[in-house]
């Protein structure tokens, strides 16, 4: 009698190999807050290395093992919170995604409203106004997964900040949770589920943030390794460039500073590792999405500023975490790091602190108070038009301009936002402007950055007048530093991809943070989100 031809194999010691994977298991998305380009070579010599003892480094693992594009940006203005991680994973901009802003202006309600906010739902697990991603008016790589795999993919996002892991994550996530300042808890909306994870119940009963306030946060690396860095008063050669900082406690403000601190970040990271465990992520064949955003760097580069130790001290503490974190992923993912795709990024980067860049270097740098564009341009338009609150609101870079006291007076809108327009550039810091009418039907010079103002155009959120700062100019007051601007140190950020399908190789071409959404629809094989307008990195994909 004949065996069958499998039998036949195997008796004669031949195994059929197994069809090698077409997909990731798990796709993990690390947006770093406010982590500007030069942060993955400024601070590489005191990074892990790329593999040590069997075990993955950090950054260098991902920028000498990966797909390392130097040269990314992005293609918007501003470069904010609620922008950028809405643009990640959506591969949209603000004029079709509709977060023009962290927060923008309703006309209708004559009300400011922030990107996620929802009273139409409710928040579970905190006191915190009630959050989701209903003003996200396109899909995310994760709702298209789910779409393409009837539900049965798992999508999860996690953040301190509720606007990061909601505009990462999208609307048909799974578990989404950030984290609420006024109870210490992480918490999610009932947009999402009517009550949290058990696991994560399991977390906010530690209290473990209330145990680490009051906890010192000091270097991690000996003093003579900080002398790049600097702290106020930006004096060079300081003898004492290093910090100790205790987590205060007093106030109600406590939980802020505890997010401001190395504690925080490594509590999001515990947290990451027990959603990986918990929700069982990349456990079978259909993918999952692991969504993740590390708001503490925003946190500490606002207010210490790029070239302080402070941020050099948790750029290279997130080194460690992240090395931490594939390690962990490469025990619990069948068959390791080789069936999962990475890629980390950042939603913005920063421009240094005005004061320093004025006293030692003597750049050309200038900080516009807070609401001197309101008052300037309202002043303006009085001396030029007559007596009325002509400026409804300022939020960002977008201006907002009373219609109905432009109506009464029998004005032309264009008109009075082109008045707006030529007197902009006489206020110091600012660049100048243009309106949302010009911008829309094209008639703004052809400058190399102008297109950053077009994709920002949304014809119900958006302002009247777009409002540009200087290079080296920043709006806002206090001691510490932002971001916003269309200027390199804003919009050039990483975008280090490793793992399955990826290549190996350093990229130098610019491309776009709007290309990452398309190029992890490629590795999923699944339609690219409805607003993505970027192209797949193809020098980042095997087989190309």
């Amino acid at each position: 009698m004949k065996l069958p031809v499998l039998a036949t194999l195997f008796t004669c010691g031949i195994a059929l190999a197994a069809p090698a994977p077409t997909k990731p298991r798990l796709v993990v998305v690390i947006s770093i807050d406010q982590f500007r380009a030069d942060y993955v070579d400024r601070f590489a010599d005191h990074y892990l290395p790329a593999r040590s003892g069997g075990k993955m480094g950090g950054f260098r693992y991902l920028a000498e093992q990966g797909a390392n594009f130097t040269d990314a940006h992005y293609s918007h203005i501003p470069t904010a919170t609620g922008p950028g991680h809405a643009t990640i994973l959506t591969g949209s901009i603000p004029a079709l995604h509709g977060i023009v802003e962290n927060e923008w202006y309703n006309r209708e309600t004559k009300k400011v409203v922030y990107c996620v906010d929802d009273e139409q739902a409710k928040t579970i697990g905190g006191p915190s106004k009630p959050m989701s991603p209903r003003n996200l008016l396109v899909t995310t790589v994760g709702d298209e997964l789910k779409m393409a795999t009837n539900g049965r993919a798992k999508v999860v996002g996690i953040s301190f900040k509720d606007r990061a892991a909601i505009l990462l994550a999208g609307h048909a996530a799974d578990t989404v949770i950030w984290f609420d300042s006024l109870n210490g808890a992480w918490v999610t909306s009932d947009f999402y589920t009517d009550k949290l994870p058990q696991w994560v119940e399991q977390i906010n009963t530690t209290k473990r943030p209330d145990a680490e306030v009051g906890m010192t946060w000091s270097p991690l690396l000996p003093a003579a390794d900080y002398a790049l860095t600097r702290k106020p008063p930006f004096e060079l050669n300081s003898p004492d460039p290093v910090f100790s900082h205790k987590v205060d406690g007093s106030g109600k403000a406590k939980y802020r500073n505890w997010t401001t601190s190395p504690f925080g970040q490594q509590y999001v990271f515990d947290t990451v590792k027990t959603a990986l465990v918990k929700e069982e992520l990349g456990k079978d064949e259909v993918p999952d999405i692991l969504a993740v955003n590390l708001a503490t760097n925003d946190y500490i580069g606002h207010a210490f500023g790029p070239n302080s130790p402070e941020v050099m001290d948790i750029s290279v503490r997130t080194d460690r975490m992240l090395s931490d974190l594939f390690n962990t992923i490469d025990k619990q993912v069948p068959g390791g790091m080789k069936n999962v795709t990475v890629v980390v990024t950042a939603d913005h980067g920063v421009l240094p602190i005005v004061e320093e860049a004025n006293n030692p270097y003597r750049l050309p740098a200038t900080r516009i108070p807070e609401g001197a564009i309101q008052k300037t341009v309202n002043a303006a338009l009085v001396a030029k038009f007559g007596e009325g609150a002509w400026v409804e609101s300022v939020q960002g870079q977008h201006l907002y301009l009373n219609h109905a006291l432009i109506e009464s007076k029998d004005l032309d809108l264009a008109d009075v936002g082109d008045a707006v327009v030529k007197m902009l550039p006489f206020i110091p810091g600012v660049l100048g402007g243009f309106t949302a009418e010009r911008v829309a039907e094209g008639e703004i010079p052809d400058w190399p950055w102008a297109k950053l103002v077009t994709n920002n155009l949304n014809p119900r959120r958006s302002g009247d007048v777009f409002v540009l700062e200087s290079p080296g100019s920043y709006f806002g007051e206090g001691t510490g530093t932002g971001h916003g601007s269309a200027w390199s140190y804003d919009n050039h950020v990483p975008i280090l991809m490793a793992g399955f399908g990826i290549k190996r190789g350093v990229n130098n071409e610019t491309v776009h943070v709007v290309d990452i959404a398309s190029t992890l629809a490629r590795l999923l094989h699944i339609e690219s989100p409805t607003g993505n307008v970027g192209n797949p990195l193809a020098k980042a994909l095997k087989g190309n």
